[in-house]
């Protein structure tokens, strides 16, 4: 568990950095109100976006990997996002647009605001799950006495069996 907290933090911190600073290469490239008539705006949004769910999967991967347990992904997937918005709630450059007008009464703004968090945690950790399987696959905890790089990877069950049901027959021809 701790390794996800260290990766899901580190990768957090991470991606709001590169995050603020592609939109600060926005803002100095395309300055002006951003339009979706901007292909170059657009791009960066795109790619700002992307680079988020990689850094799940990052957060994931290096968990699985140290662990070896891809399900400590998924946390570290969560823990990725709670960070990154924890900054963006911070800081963000250019400041963020709230758009409510109360219609909803407490209700409505309580459904507003759990179901994209609840959304977005599920994504996290979707995603972060899904980077800390090669990650657990590849972790030197599932390599027994396989070389690194190999390829070889021993599962538990194989780890646990009695060596006659491991070995293989010979091959007649």
């Amino acid at each position: 568990m701790l390794s996800a907290v260290k990766w899901g933090a580190l990768v957090g911190v991470a991606i709001y950095i590169v995050s603020q600073a592609l939109v600060l290469v926005d803002n100095a490239a395309f300055p002006g109100a951003p339009s979706v008539n901007n292909p170059g705006a657009v791009s960066l949004g795109c790619l700002s976006l992307m680079l988020i769910i990689f850094a799940f999967s990052a957060s994931g991967f290096y968990t699985g990997r140290e662990t070896g347990r891809a399900g400590l992904g998924a946390v570290a997937g969560m823990i990725t996002f709670v960070v990154y918005a924890a900054l963006l709630a911070v800081y963000s450059v250019g400041g963020r647009i709230i758009q409510s007008d109360g219609k909803g009464g407490i209700a409505g703004t309580l459904a507003a605001t759990v179901v994209p968090v609840v959304l977005y945690l599920g994504l996290a950790a979707l995603i972060g799950w899904l980077g800390g399987r090669p990650g657990a696959s590849r972790s030197p905890l599932r390599m027994g006495g396989a070389k690194a790089g190999s390829g070889v990877v021993v599962t538990d069950e194989a780890a646990e069996a009695p060596e006659e049901t491991t070995s293989e027959a010979p091959v007649e021809g």
